[in-house]
Parts: C-alpha cells; sequence; structure tokens
C-alpha cells in the first residue's frame, strides 16, 4: 500500500510527467534552473506553483498536453516533500507508489515505466527553486504572528448635548482597523484599533517608508536576488 496519496485534483498532471521525452524535461528543468540565476525578476515572491507553471509554459508545446496541471502537480509536490522533510529518492518512490496504486486506469503508472518516471521525477524535484521558495516561505512566517488580512471600517459617531432629543450637536469620523493574523499553529484571529485621520496619515507615512527601505536594500545588493521589495513601478 502507498504510504502518499495524490490528491484526485493533482493526479492528472502527475501523469503527464510520464508523456513528457527527455529534452522536455531537461527543458523544463533549465527553465526551472533560470528563474533562480535570472537577477532582473520582479521582486513579488511567486509561489511556487506559478513558478512551475510559468517554467513549463516556456516549453514549446511538443508533446505537451496540459501545461497547468503538470506545473500545479510539480508544485504541490515539493510542497509535500517539504513538509515531510524526507530525501528526494526516498520522496519519488512514495509518488511512484501512490502512482501505481490510483484506481484510475488511464492515470495509473504501469510497473514497467516506473524506472523512466522516477528518472524524470528526480530531474524535476531536484531544481533548486522549490526549496528556495520553500525557505522564503519559512523566513517569512518565522514569527510569532503572521499578518493574514486587513480592513478599514468608517462610521460616524454622533456627539449629543445636554438634551438628547434635541439630536446630535457633532459628528465624529471614526476608522476602526481590523487586522487579522495567525499565531503558531492557532486558528485565524482578529483585534481591532481605532484611528483618526491624522492616524490614518502616519499609518501612510510609516508604511511609504518601509516600501523606500526594501527598495533600497534591493538597489545596495547585486549578488542575489532580493524578494519581499514590492513590484516594480
Amino acid at each position: 500500500m502507498a504510504n502518499l496519496k495524490i490528491p484526485e485534483r493533482y493526479q492528472a498532471g502527475v501523469a503527464e510527467i510520464r508523456k513528457l521525452d527527455d529534452e522536455s524535461v531537461q527543458e523544463i528543468r533549465a527553465a526551472l534552473d533560470r528563474f533562480i540565476a535570472r537577477k532582473d525578476d520582479s521582486t513579488q515572491e511567486k509561489a511556487a506553483s506559478e513558478v512551475a507553471i510559468s517554467a513549463v509554459t516556456s516549453i514549446s508545446k511538443k508533446n505537451l498536453v496540459d501545461f497547468k496541471p503538470l506545473g500545479a502537480a510539480l508544485a504541490a509536490l515539493y510542497g509535500v516533500k517539504s513538509s515531510r522533510d524526507i530525501p528526494t529518492d526516498e520522496f519519488v518512490e512514495q509518488v511512484c507508489d501512490a502512482m501505481e496504486s490510483l484506481e484510475s486506469p488511464e492515470l495509473r503508472l504501469p510497473h514497467a515505466e516506473r524506472d523512466d518516471f522516477r528518472q524524470k521525477l528526480m530531474m524535476l524535484l531536484n531544481a533548486d527553486v522549490f526549496s528556495l521558495v520553500a525557505k522564503i516561505s519559512d523566513l517569512r512566517t518565522d514569527d510569532e504572528r503572521t499578518f493574514c488580512s486587513a480592513r478599514i471600517l468608517t462610521d460616524l459617531r454622533p456627539a449629543f448635548g445636554a438634551r438628547v432629543e434635541d439630536g446630535p450637536k457633532a459628528m465624529v469620523i471614526v476608522h476602526l482597523l481590523k487586522l487579522g493574523y495567525h499565531q503558531g499553529g492557532e486558528k485565524h484571529q482578529e483585534f481591532y484599533v481605532s484611528l483618526d485621520a491624522e492616524d490614518l496619515d502616519r499609518l501612510k507615512k510609516i508604511i511609504e517608508r518601509a516600501e523606500t527601505k526594501a527598495k533600497t536594500l534591493k538597489s545596495v545588493i547585486k549578488d542575489v536576488r532580493v524578494y519581499g521589495a514590492g513590484s516594480e513601478e
């Protein structure tokens, strides 16, 4: 029995790897490696699935049937591999076992094709880009709390005089900043902070200053790729 189960949504993509000839596998691997080497790419961190899909779609169509499932499957496989923290060759054997155990005869890996499939997986899953994305994700989230979402609610609050029946004498605009975050392995949590117009202005300046610092750091580091500096303007 397989130690690993391939989710149904990725089975077709993983099966597509079997259809690749050696030249296509090498081209996809080269495209993945070029992503690491480029220095002029967007500084916005790309998800592993986007990287894989981009690499796959950069290859001429040849015998590839569907690009997106293949790229997404590669990324998903590496995501599982990272969470299991096992050597690539051991993980590839688990993937082969899982593909041989599929119920669908169209997607099931014939045992006679196992060695060829294993070699292709080893070539693709050893690309540095996947480990780099995983490490970047770990570094970005290695904190007590990590940002999840934000929303600002704005309302008017009436101020009454001595005679409430006379209606409000003034109105105050209040902004309520709702911040969502994750703490450790706990579920999504939220808290609220009240802001006025001056607070919003200060917050905007603080954000702009942080963006400027990130761009400045990127400009002085020439030899490695910098993630998290924001998209190019």
